[in-house]
């Protein structure tokens, strides 16, 4: 399974997969964008998979809020860390066949350096 996170939509975790060479795309709403994990859960869950059937992983970047962003990055690291796989960062309009391959030619142990849309607004 190669994953990919998108949290740069606010209200919104979006997961793209691909599973038996077919990408599948799943929306969940929420009121707070923190909820990665928990949503990364359900989606494992509901087809009857686990962590360990993934085994590339993408984050998109460089759009959307800067605690969203950061949290999908340091998610994805952590996994990818974790399971010994690769990550790779794409960006908002990414091609789901040109990710792919660009995660299938990806080292294990490199990992996503955030980008942020803009400055940081604290406060």
């Amino acid at each position: 399974m190669f994953l990919i996170v998108d949290n740069t939509e606010e209200g919104k975790v979006i997961f793209d997969f691909s599973l038996d060479n077919k990408f599948i795309q799943r929306i969940f709403e929420t009121k707070d964008n923190r909820d990665v994990l928990i949503f990364l859960d359900k989606l494992l869950s509901s087809l009857k998979l686990t962590r360990k059937d993934i085994k590339y992983l993408g984050v998109v970047v460089g759009a959307g809020r800067f605690t969203a962003s950061r949290l999908a990055v340091t998610t994805v690291n952590t996994l990818a860390y974790s399971l010994k796989i690769p990550a790779v960062a794409l960006p908002k309009n990414f091609d789901q066949t040109a990710a792919l391959e660009l995660a299938k030619s990806a080292v294990v142990g490199k990992y996503v350096i955030p980008t942020y849309s803009g400055e940081a607004r604290i406060g």
